[in-house]
C-alpha cells in the first residue's frame, strides 16, 4: 500500500489543494494521513477543513494549534507553551464553522 504523508498545513488552503492535485494525480496514493496543525496561522482553517473532512482517503490526528484553539472554544487552560498565539487562537476560535468542533474534537491526539 502506498501512503502519502501530510502535515503543518496551518490554514493554508492553496497549499493544501496543490499537494492534493499533486498526490491525486500520481494515482497510487492509497490513503493520506495528515498529522495534524490543521489550522491556525493562515487565513483558510474553514476551506482546509472542508477539504480534509470532505475526503474518504485521509486520517487526520490534531497536533499542538488544533489543540490550543480546541482548548479555548472548551473554555480550558489555553497552553502556555503557546502563550504568544493565544490571540491568534482566539481569533481562529472566533472564526472557525461550529460544524467542524465536534469533528475535531473526536479526532486522536496521536498517531500510536
Amino acid at each position: 500500500m502506498k501512503f502519502a504523508v501530510i502535515a503543518d498545513i496551518h490554514g493554508n488552503a492553496t497549499a493544501l489543494r496543490a499537494v492534493l492535485n499533486e498526490i491525486d494525480n500520481k494515482k497510487e496514493t492509497e490513503h493520506i494521513f495528515c498529522l495534524g496543525d490543521m489550522i491556525a496561522i493562515g487565513p483558510d482553517s474553514n476551506e482546509v477543513l472542508e477539504i480534509l473532512f470532505s475526503r474518504e482517503d485521509v486520517s487526520m490526528i490534531t497536533e499542538n494549534h488544533d489543540e490550543a484553539v480546541l482548548a479555548l472554544l472548551k473554555g480550558e487552560e489555553h497552553p502556555e507553551s503557546h502563550s504568544h498565539a493565544r490571540e491568534h487562537h482566539l481569533w481562529i476560535g472566533e472564526r472557525i464553522d461550529k460544524r467542524f468542533i465536534p469533528k475535531l474534537e473526536k479526532l486522536r491526539r496521536s498517531c500510536l
